[in-house]
């Protein structure tokens, strides 16, 4: 048996947990920073009056 085919299922799952940590390192600030401008934007409505609440 050719020995690199012994260490196939840990070489390729390597690569599938590393594109993995890398796409959540470049989704997670992009994320974040739609969450706070959100918080940013509601809060300024508040303040400036200009909030219409959809519940009340």
């Amino acid at each position: 048996m050719i020995p690199e085919l012994d260490y196939a299922f840990y070489v390729w799952s390597s690569y599938a947990l590393f594109a993995v940590v890398i796409g959540w390192q470049f989704l997670q600030p992009l994320l974040r920073r739609r969450r706070i401008l959100a918080e940013l934007r509601e809060e300024l409505a508040l303040k400036t009056g200009k909030y219409d609440d959809p519940n009340a």
